[in-house]
């Protein structure tokens, strides 16, 4: 038979009040913080995974900082090219109103003034800014894309924002595929005196006088919304009937982009949006899978705690002998 001494019964008593003491502070942190994993030792492969989970929502939660910030300026942008839309729908009306012999020159005189209303308002949606960013001048946000002349000053640049891992959209349209025609050739021609190869054969001037202008030395073609509105508002002071009726297919060629243009926005806009969406569904699965993986069932814990308080208390009383001796119980 073996000898217990009381060294060993101390050492094993101080073990057990320990281990169940450890194990309830153990359970009472859990029932504190409710989360499962409070040390990387407790679980390391749940908690490298759950933080990946939360690396990655922190992506998505600037991810949908970016689509927000893309939806305003496409959504800016939408706006200005349907006004832009109702104001040459307003021009052409105005053109085909005036572009029969129905009404005068005094007549036609004062609708000029409507139209040159019209080429201010058109100005006005060209230079405008979300924030102190003009929207319209490519990546030179801070240069007004347009002066009072019509001339653009802005690039050809679209901003691009990455609205999901590796997804990128661009969030602006540049003033020259807004406001010129597509055959524009002010950036094709090297040599601007093409341009006048008409005056060179003999042709009359007035075939070009709406679209042609002299800028310093270049002269390069003017097809864009605002000449067009200008040509409008000469030929009605001038009471110049066929060449407002030379405008109509010109407003044509101008609405028929900015539908286009109008499209691609929508359509943008849409991938923006679906981006946003699904980025919420991927933050609430993430959130879900990171609950499972780290926080603590509630109910489990708590009674794990009421268990483990009666272990300890069972504990102390078993021990309790042993810990109210004295020396007198050692000389029996």
């Amino acid at each position: 038979m073996s000898r217990v001494s009381e060294n060993s019964s101390s050492a094993a008593l101080n073990f057990s009040l320990g281990k169940a003491k450890s194990k309830l502070e153990d359970l009472q942190m859990k029932g504190s913080t409710l989360k499962d994993i409070s040390r990387p030792s407790d679980n390391p492969i749940s908690n490298v995974e759950a933080l990946s989970i939360t690396s990655n929502m922190s992506d998505n939660k600037q991810y949908q900082r970016n689509a927000d910030y893309a939806l305003l300026h496409l959504n800016v942008t939408e706006n200005s090219l349907e006004q832009l839309t109702d104001l040459l729908v307003k021009a052409k009306e105005i053109a085909i109103s005036q572009s029969s012999d129905f009404y005068n020159a005094d007549v036609r005189k004062n609708i000029a003034n409507e139209v040159n209303q019209l080429r201010n308002l058109a100005l006005s949606i060209a230079n405008k800014r979300v924030g102190q960013k003009y929207i319209f001048s490519g990546y030179s946000t801070l240069t007004q894309p347009f002066d009072v002349s019509g001339k653009y000053n802005g690039d050809t640049g679209h901003t691009t924002v990455e609205v999901a891992k590796d997804f990128f959209l661009p969030l602006n349209l540049n003033g020259k595929e807004i406001f010129f025609s597509a055959d524009d050739t002010s950036d094709k021609n090297t040599n601007p005196l093409k341009e006048i190869k008409q005056l060179e054969n003999g042709e009359t001037i007035e075939n070009k006088r709406d679209l042609a202008s002299t800028e310093g030395e270049k002269l390069h073609k003017r097809d864009n919304i605002f000449a067009q509105l200008e040509s409008l508002s000469v030929a009605l002071e001038t009471n110049d009937a066929p060449l407002i009726q030379n405008l109509l297919e010109e407003f044509d060629d101008s609405i028929s982009r900015l539908i286009t243009l109008r499209t691609r926005v929508g359509s943008i806009t849409s991938s923006v949006t679906n981006s946003k969406s699904r980025l919420e569904s991927e933050n609430i699965e993430g959130a879900t899978r990171k609950s499972k993986l780290i926080d603590a069932d509630i109910a489990e814990v708590f009674s794990d705690i009421t268990k483990h308080q009666a272990v300890l208390k069972t504990t102390y009383k078993s021990s309790q002998g042993l810990m109210n001796q004295n020396l007198m119980d050692f000389l029996r």
